[in-house]
């Protein structure tokens, strides 16, 4: 008897490892769709559950190294990239650093990447079939 269930154990722990790869390679591929421009808003969204915060981040990173902005809705590319880290506000007397905000075209196109990031389930991908799909929303234009 103790056999079966350790046969059984170790059944369980081999389907889930296999099935944390396959989340884990799905993943990989939605990153690597993401990274080309004219990715249409329905397929986007529809993605977007089968990535991880990490996922997301790393689209923004490859898709400034490829010069487009770090929106995957957006298909513009980078130009005039600040040189400065940090930008000073006098009315706001505040100081901004701009390390993140460089990989995006536009203030829209940052404010709307970082609405979509904060949507992204931070729970395992391989555990995501128990729980419920969100709606995702993009943030509207002229935000």
């Amino acid at each position: 008897m103790t056999t079966e269930k350790g046969e059984q154990l170790r059944q369980q722990l081999i389907a889930a490892v296999v099935k944390k790869r396959a989340a884990n390679a799905r993943a990989h591929e939605i990153v690597v769709r993401l990274l080309e421009p004219g990715i249409p808003e329905p397929e986007f969204l529809s993605l977007l559950w089968e990535i991880g915060p990490p996922n997301y981040s790393d689209i923004v990173d490859e898709r400034e190294i490829n010069k487009l902005c770090g929106y995957p809705l957006c298909s513009n590319p980078l130009e005039n990239i600040p040189k400065q880290k940090y930008s000073i506000s006098a009315s706001k007397n505040k100081v901004y650093d701009l390390t993140e905000r460089k990989k995006f075209c536009s203030g829209y196109c940052f404010k709307a990447s970082e609405y979509i990031k904060s949507q992204v389930p931070t729970s395992p991908l391989w555990l995501r079939d128990r729980e419920t799909r969100p709606n995702f929303i993009l943030l509207p234009r002229g935000t």
